[in-house]
């Protein structure tokens, strides 16, 4: 399937809006999580998006078969995330200080990098390389206004294993950003991520869930996480790592934890120090310098 070129002011918007959907399920989690354990949450999520987009898919005809060799790469996009990612994520949070955790995650555009240069051949520019670092620094930055770096090998373990889910996602998912819809590929990845958690919620939480008194707002959260995270974000990010590729397109994933900083301030209370302000401003600085040359086209009307 050929794609048209995507205007870059809007591949833009895509990201930011990507990236501000992911940010407010942690909002969200912590509602659900009030009542339904990680992995009740994840498969619900997953069932629901996956429903969702084939429903679409069926409806507006957009229905697309992949070759055999594309529907291993899917299940491979899928095994690595959200499989992989969540489970390492969500176990090594467990013995690791959220701090630290937050530091390890925030490798994650700095390792895709290197790999995508390394597998996928793909340019990086000195604008680029430096907005990785100063991007990459801010969110250090925002992540120490906790002193708590304590862990153990064990949690930093299961982050590695976050880190190598959420940087072979962007590798291997971009050679199907260009042959497939986004309905056609988050659809799958929904799927795939649904059957290979069912093990995992069955021999964890299947007891607790089917014995629990299921209660209305946080379910209505997990509906929400499902429609922004799991479809919106991705379906808008797909579109983004085709025409931006995975390095700038990682890249944004850095403004995260800026939007979360700030909705946690508005939404939750939370304190927002000096520390966590001024390295939400390097990581926007970071980002801003990273996109320089492509600024410049914007304003030359090319």
């Amino acid at each position: 399937m050929r794609h048209k070129p995507t205007p870059k002011a809007l591949t833009y918007a895509k990201a930011i809006l990507a990236t501000f959907f992911w940010a407010i399920t942690f909002i969200w989690v912590k509602i659900a999580l009030e009542v339904y354990r990680p992995y009740e949450i994840v498969i619900l999520r997953l069932a629901l998006a996956a429903g969702l987009l084939f429903t679409i898919m069926l409806l507006t005809g957009k229905w697309e078969r992949p070759a055999p060799k594309d529907m291993l790469r899917m299940m491979f996009v899928a095994f690595c995330e959200p499989f992989i990612y969540f489970i390492g994520e969500t176990n090594g949070l467990m013995y690791v200080s959220s701090t630290l955790g937050s530091l390890v995650i925030s490798t994650i555009p700095l390792v895709t990098a290197l790999m995508a240069w390394l597998l996928l051949k793909e340019n990086i520019s000195g604008w680029l390389f430096a907005g990785l670092l100063v991007s990459f620094a801010g969110v250090v930055i925002m992540a120490m206004s906790s002193t708590d770096l304590s862990g153990t090998l064990k949690g930093m373990m299961y982050l590695g294993l976050a880190v190598i889910g959420g940087t072979f996602y962007g590798i291997t998912i971009k050679p199907l950003t260009h042959r497939y819809n986004a309905l056609t590929i988050v659809g799958w990845q929904n799927l795939w991520g649904f059957i290979y958690f069912i093990p995992v919620f069955l021999f964890n939480d299947a007891a607790h869930f089917f014995s629990m008194q299921h209660q209305l707002k946080p379910l209505l959260a997990i509906v929400s996480m499902c429609l922004c995270g799991s479809v919106g974000a991705f379906m808008l990010y797909t579109g983004v790592i085709r025409e931006m590729g995975v390095i700038k397109s990682n890249l944004f994933t850095n403004l995260i934890p800026v939007y979360t900083v700030v909705l946690a301030y508005f939404i939750l209370g939370d304190k927002l120090n000096l520390r966590s302000a001024l390295g939400l401003l390097i990581t926007l600085v970071g980002i801003v310098v990273s996109q320089i040359p492509d600024i410049r086209k914007l304003r030359r009307g090319t």
